[in-house]
């Protein structure tokens, strides 16, 4: 199985994507990146956000996790999405870096609407609403104590 981790970012109202074109057609991604082997999840957030959009970023808590089955082109993946809790400069594309187009602030009341990736538009469009938002503790080392 695959793991990608991807963080959003709010702002005024609106969430941080990147825009693509796939097929001659718009899509948006929150910004993210598939996990290497033995690479802290955390970790590869802060270097993708650097590598692609140039910034430095602080990664907060889960906010959900997904699972795109495998399908004939796309192995199966695990999306675990993470709240950005700050960025320190101004996203802007590295072409040397992403085939993304350029960043792209999207409304929340849209986010049910457009082509995102992963999928999770109408989840993500309920829970920044949510006054009451609840995040998954994310727990960056949860064998700190070295019982086994």
């Amino acid at each position: 199985m695959k793991v990608r981790v991807c963080a959003v970012f709010e702002q005024t109202g609106e969430i941080l994507c990147m825009k693509y074109l796939y097929g001659g057609k718009e899509v948006f991604s929150l910004p993210g990146g598939g996990v290497d082997k033995d690479i802290p999840l955390q970790e590869v957030l802060v270097k993708e956000w650097r590598e692609e959009l140039g910034v430095k970023v602080d990664i907060g808590n889960i906010i959900m996790i997904g699972e795109a089955p495998a399908d004939r082109l796309y192995p199966q993946t695990l999306h675990i999405v993470f709240e950005a809790w700050k960025i320190h400069g101004i996203p802007k594309v590295q072409p040397d870096e992403t085939h993304s187009l350029d960043v792209v602030w999207i409304p929340i009341e849209k986010l049910s609407s457009v082509p995102l990736y992963p999928d999770v538009g109408k989840q993500l469009h309920a829970y920044l609403l949510d006054e009451h938002r609840h995040s998954i503790p994310f727990i960056s080392n949860c064998m700190e104590r070295g019982f086994w």
